[in-house]
């Protein structure tokens, strides 16, 4: 039996193909396809082994020591730093590491091979300054050497990680069956958590028209994801990527290849072969598709060639192209590292003096002028002010800068910070603006977009590059260009979940562009080299699977030992007809063999031709305008029919027709057992190389059409992990503008990537005080103590702005100084923290109180501790506080049933997944709960919920005004919210405050708030921190910290109650004192605990609402509340009307829908929510009174008519029109009734249609159409109250009931 420490990596596999110099073969068929053919090239077009190329990749290095696959746990020693220091490669001391421990980095593989995995040398990483060791000189080949090295080990170290676990794992099972584990979830000792599924094995090798070969496998499936199950979790999802391990024992050799899941396949497909429901199957794309070495083990393996006992460990959270593109692209920057403004990201020399930075190049002109007039003030009446400015002049000209300074103040909407950011970015080619949170750094790009647009050369205009490090970012990029005018933009990449962007992407764009003639022919030849070679590459992988070999596997053989058969077939496909009837004559290429194999006789040629005509197919277009399809199958019928009359009268070869069909078959067994599947295999692997030449060359068609699309916009837009995909594509448009936003939360090689050599004006807008770029190694992070000397999370935005290296001078940064997010109390811990220089905007001061609270800041601490995780759960490692979940839960019922807000404006912050998931569980039941795509991807991925859950978060399914958010503080940057509360978890004995010690993640927290800011959490634990301890003075200063909030009413603020338990939010006071205030109506207010609507309906001066009564309403739902007690007598099916919620609460929140109307129909129209309204009333009436629809529709759609079509928040500025459409809908409703008693005195009936009409604004707003609501409540009140409740209701009420 094996023995695990000597169990090594499995060598390269030699292929048996005979080996032939490039001389004597085609060299366009060896590239991947031939135009002439077999026939008429006069080289050779057989699949060789080309001597001239090693069959060993020339790019693994030697290690100097075997490794061997160890027994301990893949960890680091207390105590040892995670890094080796002493170079890569042949470069340390010891010796090359493994088979991928290169100097040269374009020598790396991306993924790592299976010597590196089991390798147990540490990695060598360069540091991150110049003054550290390494073995290149200060410059840009340095710089992009370190970042190549700190990413790759960044994305690849739990790929590592995992798959050595999984090694050490199928190693022993193997070793001793008995430890065979029945649960496919594990965990590294590090911490990584993958699924390894047991019982892999080949069921077959598809070609596919666009990824070649993939390989499709089944594996034991785990109970619990057995039939359908297995699609609603998070195993094996689509582009994810897997590896497959395999052990031989008795080589003692274990490999790994790296795929990406292409189809998952449930137990359901697997059970014609099985006959039970306890495998799966998954179909593979192979990661590296031109990793030629590996997909020739996997195929080798497929057919039996060779043995290995095979796992599939899925790693859940890892999407190959996150990052393979950005590690491609800095591997080709190192050819040529000539990346824009090299001279200031990597100097060449160790001097600290500051670089000149001149304006771009574009700019350097003389008589060159930004043209701002687009940014002027447009005014009705008045013309639109013209002014420019001249770059060069700022250095050397105080005077000048100025004026335009005031100019740009007086003239456009731009505060001083924006417009100093303006000036500054277009003066230099290498721009940086730091801006402090709301302060307006996406307007400010707009702006700068605007003005680059409208100053370019007209006889040479190049689109400007919009870079964004998320999709939503960029999607309020470009939507607010749009807004501005700028209508020709084009959107590259397709994250975006906003419906208006289709139009824009670059597909779609590049679809509606007329093709040139050039254009059309290279795609045309492209798309049939691929469709050509791709069945060519089926026919081979049948030649496998299929008892009968294809005739791509046979006809070398053939050829080759038996010649008069293969001239006889070929014979039959002698075509001399033009190169059109060539090509289209090879589409059905072994034509006749197929004929003979299934049978066929040459005396019935009609059956010959239907073979012919079936594999010919009709799929094709022809481009040839001299023929047409059938003109060309004609002419080829006619050489077909000519071939066979020929092949009868020869008597060489023409033997093989006469045999029977059981002489045929023992035939085709005969050539299929001599056949060498080995070359077989080989030749499917070549055909594969073949086929991804083709595709390459179909992809650079396609780009040639996409780069003259894109040269025809104003704007392109995509994320950074598009830059590095498509850099090829944007290489050839010589782009000049790139403006960068989120600069602060890119990694500096995403940035590198961004900077194309024909860039002439970068132009960086962020804030590196902010959250800066995320990575899961903290290794290399500077929160860590070993990483301060790597520093990965540290943009180029960062690095630049704050050197770490004593004495260098920091580049110069403009900063935006004008915040319009935070109240001022909440901005003064901005100001005392991080941005002094901080001013509030003048509306900042009109954020209204918060409804209920005495402090709009306050600080709730407690000594409550954490919950201390249980071991065995995904949260182990994370952190949750039930009290702080309880107090939240507590303090945001109270606030939402304060009526002033709706649960979209309420944020919950925390820094943990532990308390996110426990706030999600408690807050969940209750309401409706919004996470990011990001905190849901990390709570599936942890196994605490399952994709099925929350599936309502996505913001394209719910409206997210009418949900709660919660999310981490790292996936809330760049949001906001009128209220938020953060939770900082940790309270504990042993001082530890975990995530929140970081400034940038404190500062985001900290930022968030417009109109309230709550934290819950240990005062006396985060005064440890240093950016906490000075927030936690100034509250206290303030008197805004405590072991308990203040709840107060909102009319009557001096009427307290304090609250520091959970318990105690139920148990709040009403006010006893009667409101008072003076309603827009001209009534006072007499009512008890209302200060709420109030206070909603004098904030919202403008809307309609102002005409109603509010004590008249009031009264109404008075009259409801007591109907709705006895609802269920009145009622035939009260089911069917789904009442599940208390009167009192409907009641008061119809009353406060009509306050916020103007605010949440904003997208609706009139007419069809009164058609929708109206026949709701319509079914109610036909349900009780048994009124014909017919009838009653005949009086809607009159009254309906004369609706006019406007969205009601145009009626709520005019409230004139909202007056008539309640009148029409009002006499609808009337009418309808009258119908419905035969009476015109509906007096009496009042009563039922209050209770009617109750109903169906409950059933509307649990739809969410709370416009209809509003109508639904005005019309009764304004209608039929105004007429009987005064008298019949309070007399009938009695009667009645």
């Amino acid at each position: 039996m094996t023995n695990i420490t000597a169990i090594k990596a499995q060598g390269h596999i030699v292929p048996s193909l005979e080996a032939r110099p490039l001389s004597d073969l085609c060299q366009d068929f060896v590239d991947g396809f031939c135009r002439l053919g077999d026939d008429r090239c006069p080289k050779a077009h057989n699949i060789y082994r080309i001597e001239d190329r090693s069959p060993i990749d020339e790019n693994v290095a030697i290690p100097s020591n075997a490794n061997y696959l160890s027994t301990q746990p893949r960890v680091f020693q207390p105590g040892r730093h995670a890094f080796e220091n002493d170079g890569p490669g042949s470069l340390s001391e010891a010796g090359i590491r493994h088979d991928n421990d290169h100097v040269d980095i374009r020598r790396c593989r991306i993924l790592p091979s299976t010597d590196e995995i089991i390798c147990t040398r540490r990695p060598w990483m360069p540091g991150k300054n110049f003054d550290q060791p390494h073995f290149l000189p200060p410059g840009p080949l340095r710089l992009v050497d370190i970042q190549f090295r700190q990413l790759r080990y960044e994305n690849t170290e739990r790929i590592i990680d995992a798959c050595y676990h999984a090694m050490q794992q199928l190693v022993v099972e193997q070793l001793d069956k008995t430890r065979l584990e029945s649960h496919y979830s594990h965990e590294t000792p590090r911490g990584v958590r993958y699924s390894l599924l047991h019982g892999v094995a080949f069921e077959e090798l598809i070609f596919h028209e666009s990824r070649g070969i993939i390989v499709r496998i089944s594996f034991d499936c785990p109970r619990a994801l057995r039939g359908r199950r297995i699609h609603t979790s998070n195993l094996l999802e689509d582009g994810m990527l897997v590896a497959l391990i395999g052990l031989d024992r008795a080589a003692g050799e274990v490999n790994t290849t790296f795929l990406e899941v292409f189809l998952r396949e449930s137990t359901d497909a697997m059970r014609s072969r099985t006959g039970n429901d306890t495998r799966a199957s998954v179909q593979l794309s192979f990661a590296d598709k031109d990793d030629i070495d590996s997909i020739r083990r996997i195929t080798y393996h497929m057919y039996g060639l060779l043995q290995a006992t095979f796992v599939l460990v899925d790693m859940p959270d890892v999407l190959l192209p996150s990052f393979v593109h950005h590690l491609k692209q800095l591997q080709n920057i190192a050819d040529s590292p000539n990346f824009a403004f090299a001279s200031h990201i990597a100097p060449q020399t160790s001097a600290l003096a500051q670089l000149v930075n001149p304006p771009p190049a574009y700019a350097a002109f003389e008589d060159f002028e930004y043209n701002l007039k687009d940014l002027s003030i447009k005014s009705e009446g008045s013309r639109q002010h013209s002014f420019s400015m001249r770059p060069l002049r700022f250095d050397n000209n105080v005077a000048q800068r100025f004026q335009t300074l005031e100019a740009l103040k007086e003239h456009t909407t731009l505060d001083d910070g924006q417009a100093a950011a303006l000036v500054e970015s277009l003066s230099h080619g290498l721009a940086f603006t730091q801006g402090p949170p709301g302060t307006g750094k996406t307007f400010l790009g707009v702006s700068l977009a605007q003005v680059i647009l409208a100053s370019q050369d007209k006889s040479d205009p190049r689109p400007i590059l919009a870079v964004c490090t998320t999709n939503h970012a960029l999607d309020t990029f470009l939507e607010d260009l749009l807004k501005k005018g700028v209508s020709r933009i084009a959107r590259v990449g397709g994250g975006s979940k906003e419906e208006w962007t289709k139009q824009y992407l670059l597909r779609t764009l590049s679809k509606g562009m007329k093709r040139t003639g050039h254009e059309a022919t290279r795609l045309r030849e492209s798309r049939t080299q691929v469709d050509n070679l791709a069945r060519e590459g089926v026919s081979w992988c049948e030649a496998l699977s299929n008892d009968i070999p294809g005739w791509s596997a046979l006809k070398d053989h053939l050829r080759s030992h038996y010649m008069s058969i293969f001239h006889h077939f070929a014979s039959l496909e002698a075509f001399d007809g033009s190169t059109t009837d060539l090509r289209r004559a090879r589409r059905a290429a072994g034509f006749a063999y197929e004929y003979w194999s299934m049978g066929g006789d040459l005396k019935d040629i009609d059956q010959l031709l239907e073979v012919f005509s079936t594999l010919l197919g009709n799929n094709e277009p022809i481009w040839d305008q001299e023929s047409s399809e059938d003109y060309i199958k004609d002419r080829l019928f006619a050489e077909i029919k000519r071939n066979v009359i020929q092949a009868v009268a020869m008597t060489e070869g023409s033997q093989i027709w006469s045999l029977s069909m059981e002489e045929r078959r023992s035939l085709l067994a005969k050539w299929m057992a001599e056949l060498d599947r080995r070359n077989i295999c080989d030749a499917i692997v070549e055909t594969h190389r073949r086929h991804r030449a083709a595709m390459n060359r179909k992809s650079d068609a396609y780009s040639a059409i996409d780069a003259r699309c894109l040269a025809q916009q104003q704007i392109i837009g995509l994320t950074t992990t598009a830059c590095a995909r498509y850099w090829p594509l944007f290489d050839k448009l010589t782009l000049r503008v790139v403006i960068c936003e989120e600069a602060g939360e890119i990694l500096e090689s995403h940035t590198l990537c961004n900077l194309w050599p024909s860039i002439q004006h970068a132009i960086f807008i962020g804030d590196p005080l902010q959250l800066r770029p995320q990575i899961n190694e903290m290794s290399l992070s500077l929160e860590h103590e070993d990483g301060q000397r790597y520093r990965l999370d540290e943009s180029l935005f960062e690095r630049l702005m704050f050197p770490s290296v004593t004495g260098a001078v920091p580049i110069h940064t403009s900063r935006l100084s004008v915040q319009r997010r935070m109240h001022p109390d909440i901005a003064d811990i901005s100001r005392a923290t991080l941005y002094p220089y901080l001013v509030d905007h003048e509306s900042t001061h009109l954020h209204c109180p918060v409804a209920g609270m005495v402090n709009r800041l306050y600080w709730l601490d407690h000594q409550q501790p954490e919950d201390r995780p249980d071991p065995r759960s995904p949260m182990a490692k994370s952190y949750s506080n039930k009290f702080e979940v309880e107090m939240i839960f507590g303090l945001i019922s109270y606030l939402i049933r304060s009526s002033a807000y709706s649960l979209g404006d309420i944020a919950v912050l925390t820094p943990y997944n532990g308390q996110l998931f426990a706030l999600t569980q408690r807050l969940r039941m209750t309401c409706s709960v919004w996470l990011s795509d990001k905190d849901r991807e990390t709570l599936i991925d942890q196994g605490l919920i399952s994709p099925d859950d929350l599936l309502t978060g996505f913001k394209t399914e719910v409206d997210i005004a009418d949900m709660l958010r919660i999310a981490t503080i790292d996936n809330f940057q760049g949001e906001e919210a009128k209220v938020v509360i953060l939770s900082t978890v940790r309270s504990n004995q042993d001082h530890r405050v975990g995530f929140l010690k970081t400034p940038n993640r404190i500062n985001v927290a900290c930022s968030r708030a417009r109109d309230g800011f709550y934290i819950i959490g240990n005062s006396s634990l985060m005064g440890g921190v240093g950016m906490w301890n000075t927030v936690i003075n100034i509250l206290r200063s303030k008197g805004k910290i405590g072991s308990s909030f203040q709840a107060c009413c909102t009319r009557h603020t001096g009427r307290v109650t304090q609250i520091s338990e959970p318990d105690q939010f139920l148990h709040i006071p009403e006010c006893p004192e009667l409101c008072l205030e003076n309603l827009n109506c001209g009534h006072t207010c007499r009512q008890k605990n209302i200060s709420a609507v109030v206070i909603a309906v004098r904030d919202h001066a403008g809307s309609a609402v102002v005409n109603a009564c509010i004590d008249f309403l009031r009264y109404h739902c008075a009259v409801v509340t007591r109907y709705f007690q006895r609802v269920q007598r009145l009622l035939r099916d009260p089911k069917s009307y789904a009442i599940t919620q208390s009167v009192e609460y409907l009641c008061h929140v119809v009353i406060i829908k009509i306050s916020y109307v103007h605010l949440l129909v904003r997208y609706s129209h009139v007419k069809n929510g009164v058609q929708l309204f109206l026949i709701v009333v319509m079914s109610v009436v036909k349900r009780v009174h048994g009124v014909e629809l017919q009838q009653v529709t005949l009086i809607v759609e009159a009254h309906v008519i004369q609706v006019p079509v406007r969205p009601v928040s145009s009626l709520a500025r005019d409230p004139a029109s909202m007056v008539v459409v309640l009148r029409l809908v009002a006499a609808s409703v009337i009418r309808v009734f009258e119908l419905a008693t035969g009476s015109v005195y509906i007096r009496g009936h009042v009563q039922r249609c209050a209770v009617y009409l109750a109903i169906v604004s409950h059933a509307l707003s649990r739809a969410r159409q709370y416009f209809l609501v509003v109508i639904c409540v005005l019309v009764f009140a304004r209608s039929f109250v105004r007429q009987a409740v005064r008298n019949a209701i309070r007399v009938r009420a009695r009667e009645k009931f």
